[in-house]
C-alpha cells in the first residue's frame, strides 16, 4: 500500500502514527464518539499488520 502511494513503509507508519495520535487527543475531549473509537482501532491494526 505504502508503495502505491508513493512512500516508503517506514514514511507511510510515521504518517498513519500522526494521524492516530491526533484521534488519541480528539478522544480525549469527545470519549463517546464510536467513530473515532473505530478509526482509531483501524489505524492501531495498520501499524501492527506493517
Amino acid at each position: 500500500m505504502a508503495e502505491e502511494m508513493g512512500m516508503t513503509n517506514k514514511q507511510f507508519q510515521g504518517f498513519v502514527k500522526l494521524i492516530l495520535e491526533c484521534v488519541r487527543k480528539a478522544l480525549d475531549r469527545s470519549p463517546d464518539n464510536n467513530e473515532l473509537i473505530r478509526l482509531q482501532e483501524i489505524l492501531q491494526s495498520m501499524l501492527e499488520d506493517a
